[in-house]
């Protein structure tokens, strides 16, 4: 998945969840969703680490674009 599509799907499920009245649990949600995302860059070798980086970097850019 592209920067540009992962952060369109993270915003797009923090959204779906912050469409509910119950803030606490929705911001429990949310921070479920990012540890699962967090989650899938523990695998792999340290020589993917800067790939990662720079792709979690970009990430970060798309989503400031939105």
């Amino acid at each position: 998945m592209t920067p540009k599509e992962k952060a369109k799907d993270l915003v797009e499920q923090f959204a779906s969840v912050l469409m509910h009245d119950e803030v606490y649990e929705d911001c429990i949600k949310c921070a479920l969703i990012a540890v699962d995302f967090a989650k899938e860059f523990i695998t792999g070798d340290l020589s993917e680490a800067f790939d990662k980086f720079l792709y979690l970097q970009d990430i970060k850019e798309e989503i400031e674009k939105l």
